[in-house]
């Protein structure tokens, strides 16, 4: 279009016919679509679209030192609000940011550690390691068990903060998901198979719970082979519903030593962990 733009002496019009001639096979544009590409080309060099002739002047090194100094001093700010107040569009405003370097990093929700559950921490993953060295299928063994709260207030919308910098700041936010609220769902996870959802009417107290393994459970697993539930592990969080005495003793009869959770040890039971300690001892606090 350029070259033809040339070779009428700069006539739009008999440049739009010259191209239809010779490119008989393409879009014939309009007189408006050629100059459009003439003005664009002559303004920023380029001829495509995605350059708009208004960039260059939106994006200059003054505008661009402003929006930096607002998001340094605010990384939480929205480019609606950037826009807003310096002036240029939202695109431009992405336009800057993405040039240099700045992402929309999202807030990340995580439960809340209390006491020892940082060095609890630390021991399960040592034995976790443990385990899949001697077994590297050791995970797809273990139905994992959560309970969540769903509330229709204060939950944190995720798609609308941010924060801008050029690193990843690994920005987070402390959440206590335990606390019952409105609705609570118990569910299940072994080797990528889901196991329920169960909704569990009221909060979570450790009648509740104890119906949930003793009545919903088995009926939850009945399209898990026989032989997989007489060697699977169960896996429990630290909810004081899960480490009560009449729960601990009716993990210990079903599922022996191979349940994952958080209790309190008696006496008899420490002397137990020494005695099986150096053995298959597989039951673990974390």
């Amino acid at each position: 279009m350029i070259f033809v733009y040339g070779e009428c002496r700069q006539i739009v019009r008999d440049a739009v016919r010259l191209y239809v001639k010779r490119f008989p096979e393409r879009v014939t544009p309009s007189r408006a679509a050629f100059t459009n590409v003439i003005i664009c080309f002559q303004e920023t060099g380029r001829v495509d679209n995605k350059i708009r002739r208004g960039s260059k002047a939106a994006t200059d090194d003054r505008k661009t030192v402003n929006i930096l100094t607002a998001v340094t001093q605010n990384p939480h700010a929205s480019t609606m609000q950037l826009a807003r107040e310096s002036g240029i569009s939202q695109r431009n405003v992405l336009r800057i940011l993405h040039l240099n370097k700045f992402h929309a990093f999202h807030v990340s929700l995580h439960q809340e550690l209390h006491g020892n559950d940082f060095q609890s921490r630390v021991n399960f993953c040592e034995w976790g390691l443990q385990k899949l060295q001697s077994d590297e299928l050791f995970l797809t063994t273990v139905l994992f068990t959560d309970e969540a709260t769903y509330t229709n207030y204060g939950q944190v919308n995720r798609h609308n903060m941010h924060y801008w910098p050029i690193e990843n700041p690994q920005w987070l936010r402390e959440v206590d998901k335990q606390t019952p609220r409105f609705v609570n769902v118990w569910c299940g996870l072994r080797n990528g198979e889901i196991i329920g959802p169960y909704f569990i009417d009221g909060t979570l107290n450790t009648s509740r719970y104890k119906d949930i393994l003793t009545e919903i459970l088995p009926h939850l697993l009945e399209n898990i082979p026989l032989h997989i539930r007489q060697t699977m592990w169960f896996q429990q969080d630290g909810c004081p519903a899960h480490s009560a005495r009449i729960i601990t003793q009716f993990l210990n009869v079903t599922f022996g030593d191979r349940w994952i959770g958080h209790a309190v040890l008696s006496v008899k039971q420490r002397f137990r962990v020494c005695i099986n300690v150096q053995g298959h001892y597989f039951k673990h606090l974390y």
